[in-house]
């Protein structure tokens, strides 16, 4: 597979970088939208999408990895708990 997704809480001004082939989305985005947001950005890059899943420029499927929720402060943890 050669593209990546990413997530972030600050965006770029444009969501794929060619250089390093990876597609950045907002950390707020809802996980059920994000296999259509990256279908979308990809057929804008005319890339064929299947009707299911979302297919890189090599025909290999893009992973959607989960995740990781942000780690809570110390303080947050100290005085809320685990």
């Amino acid at each position: 597979m050669c593209v990546r997704v990413e997530y972030s809480q600050l965006l770029p001004a444009d969501p794929w970088d060619p250089s390093a082939r990876v597609i950045t989305l907002p950390a707020s985005l809802p996980v059920d939208s994000t296999a259509t947001v990256v279908r979308a950005l990809l057929r804008e890059l005319a890339v064929e999408q299947p009707p299911d899943g979302a297919r890189c420029f090599c025909g290999a499927p893009v992973h959607l990895l989960p995740r990781v929720p942000e780690q809570r402060r110390s303080d947050e943890v100290m005085s809320r708990g685990a």
